[in-house]
């Protein structure tokens, strides 16, 4: 390699070009805003989630369990998890996975039971 494309190359690493920013030092900020923590769910469960950063979100991942149920890509943040075929007083994690767009990732988990049958 030649020393002036050996010089190119570290010059390029050391800007942090295609890298992530280094001014970029906080996650993505996540708020699962349905369904509520500890709450009772059935059916058709909407997950609703509101998911803001300063420099712009990446992607969101939605796992149940640590089952990746969806990667969404942009606002708005929701999906719909089929409880259906899950037992009855069951529990089970909902996390939230956000990376923006400097690699950060921000993570939020709440617990939810399951009934599907009548209370």
């Amino acid at each position: 390699m030649s020393r002036s494309l050996l010089l190119s190359a570290l010059l390029f690493a050391a800007c942090g070009v295609g890298g992530s920013d280094p001014s970029d030092g906080s996650s993505p900020q996540i708020s699962i805003d349905a369904p509520l923590p500890n709450a009772t769910v059935g059916g058709q469960v909407s997950i609703d989630l509101t998911v803001t950063d300063d420099f712009g979100v990446d992607e969101v991942k939605i796992l149940i369990d640590g089952v990746e149920l969806i990667k969404l890509f942009s606002a708005p943040f929701h999906a719909n998890w089929n409880t259906v075929q899950l037992a009855d007083n069951s529990a089970h994690v909902i996390r939230v996975e956000a990376k923006d767009l400097s690699g950060n990732v921000g993570i939020r988990s709440i617990t939810v039971t399951v009934q599907n049958g009548p209370l």
